[in-house]
């Protein structure tokens, strides 16, 4: 199980059962489809289920850790993160939401920064990389402020709803 990271507001720990209302709550909005590959549109209890067998799947495997983003003070969730690892090049992909009513708050960076520190330090990664939509420019924001370098575009790199979507890659090695 992977410990819970605290950071000055936040609690990055395991999702719960109990979270899974919130989740479809707080993701049962377009503009999360919209501006990420895998949360779909309209958002049921059956997704967050979905969500919380990948973070037991994940665990069980050590392939991917999944973390609930939640208020240090309260401990309601707000938002979600998890680092895809690649054991074999000994790298990781970053992804995360917010819920909305959280946006630019600097939550997001927060956790980022906190899950990359994870990332090098308990995991011994190499290099953690994240990717955004082209016109999502608020996510390379939280990028940058992370610490990330952009380290270039992929043209036509996904294919949803009806078009091709360009990605902007954004990286950080472990020194």
């Amino acid at each position: 199980m992977p410990p819970t990271i605290i950071t000055s507001r936040l609690l990055l720990n395991q999702p719960k059962m109990e979270d899974l209302k919130k989740i479809v709550k707080i993701l049962n909005n377009e503009i999360y489809s919209k501006n990420t590959i895998n949360i779909p549109f309209p958002y049921t209890k059956d997704n967050a289920e979905f969500w919380l067998q990948l973070y037991k799947d994940g665990i069980k495997n050590e392939n991917q850790y999944i973390f609930a983003i939640r208020l240090k003070d309260s401990g309601e969730i707000i938002g979600g993160i998890d680092l895809g690892i690649d054991k074999r090049f000994n790298k990781a992909e970053l992804g995360y939401w917010l819920d909305q009513s959280y946006w630019n708050q600097g939550y997001t960076t927060e956790a980022v920064k906190a899950i990359i520190s994870f990332g090098f330090e308990k995991l011994k990664l190499k290099r953690i990389f994240a990717t955004y939509f082209d016109f999502n420019t608020s996510s390379g924001k939280v990028m940058e402020k992370a610490g990330m370098k952009k380290e270039g575009i992929l043209i036509c790199h996904t294919f949803k709803n009806g078009e091709y979507q360009n990605h902007i890659l954004y990286s950080i090695i472990n020194e």
